[in-house]
């Protein structure tokens, strides 16, 4: 499982869920495996690491490599004794470590060179203030045109919704959606240089993202409200 919804946009986990989840895992001998392929924006160690979760086992995708195709796994010591121990396991085809990718040297190179110098602390708390600043922005304009809209932020992960509060399941976020005003607010933003992710109204920081860039989203953000409420005319 997600420690979040990401692909249905960002959906946070109400207070309690994630402990109940692990409770009832431990309860009936189910192994809990976290999937980081998005949540990873939280911070180093994702969600897992930030919320203090523990999980038997962790993966994470190509983030891991700077978008070089790779992957990563972490396994509890529980866990991994019990793989250790368990007898005439053939750790090349069942342990999942074979195949063309197994040991790549470019995705190798990759992933160390995004752990050394780009997955730091330094640049999550970097890329997790900009996120903040961006959120902060667009709230601004929401609140300021008194738009039923919400904004939700995962690490250096940020998204608006159209939908106040913001949604808290899958089916409250789909309903939420929106194909025409996502398409005009991509457009328009991607008309004055800024690109949004191609799904949802997402945006997410890297370490080089600077504070005068996230400015040039919220004024450009701002015009396009602008523009939607002379067209939308007095209510």
């Amino acid at each position: 499982m997600e420690p979040a919804l990401t692909n249905i946009g960002i959906v946070l986990p109400e207070p309690g869920y994630l402990e109940g989840v692990r409770e009832l895992t431990r309860t009936y001998g189910t192994y809990l495996v976290n999937d980081e392929t998005h949540t990873f924006s939280a911070g180093p160690g994702g969600a897992t690491g930030a919320w203090g979760l523990q999980p038997d086992v962790v993966t994470i995708g190509k983030a891991i490599g700077g978008g070089i195709p790779s992957a990563a796994y972490g396994l509890s010591e529980e866990f991994a004794q019990r793989v250790e121990n368990t007898k005439n396991l053939d750790l090349i085809d069942m342990g999942g470590v074979g195949g063309t990718l197994a040991g790549n040297a470019l995705s190798i190179a990759a992933t160390r060179a995004t752990l050394e110098h780009v997955l730091t602390k330094p640049s999550f708390d970097r890329m997790s203030e900009m996120s903040a600043q961006f959120a902060n922005d667009v709230q601004r304009v929401i609140d300021a045109y008194d738009l039923p809209w919400s904004v939700t932020q995962l690490g250096a992960r940020v998204e608006y919704r159209f939908a106040k509060p913001a949604p808290r399941t899958g089916t409250e976020s789909h309903a939420a959606s929106d194909a025409d005003l996502e398409d005009f607010l991509h457009v328009y933003l991607a008309n004055r240089g800024i690109l949004l992710t191609p799904f949802h109204n997402m945006a997410l920081m890297s370490p080089a993202t600077t504070e005068e860039q996230v400015e040039r989203h919220h004024k450009a953000f701002e015009g396009a409200i602008e523009e939607l409420s002379a067209r939308r005319g007095p209510s």
